[in-house]
């Protein structure tokens, strides 16, 4: 019974984990996009900048909770 709730609380951690290195790549986009805007490119390339980080970012974040699962 114990090692199910260890092993919940470890899945809660990888989870949060996840969900603050999507928000760091999110931060990041916004980050990028200003610089891009100050620094004189297109501001569509400037807007495009933060779906475009913050979607890397969920992919990093789903292959860090995909890993280490074992194949069924």
């Amino acid at each position: 019974m114990k090692l199910k709730g260890l092993r919940e609380a470890l899945m809660f951690g990888r989870v949060l984990s996840a969900g603050i290195v999507v928000a760091g790549y999110a931060f990041l986009g916004v980050w990028l996009s200003d610089w891009l805007a100050k620094n004189g490119w297109p501001m569509l390339i400037a807007l495009c900048a933060v779906p475009a980080v913050t979607a890397f970012g969920m992919w990093q974040g789903w292959l860090f909770l995909t890993k280490g699962r074992k194949k069924e």
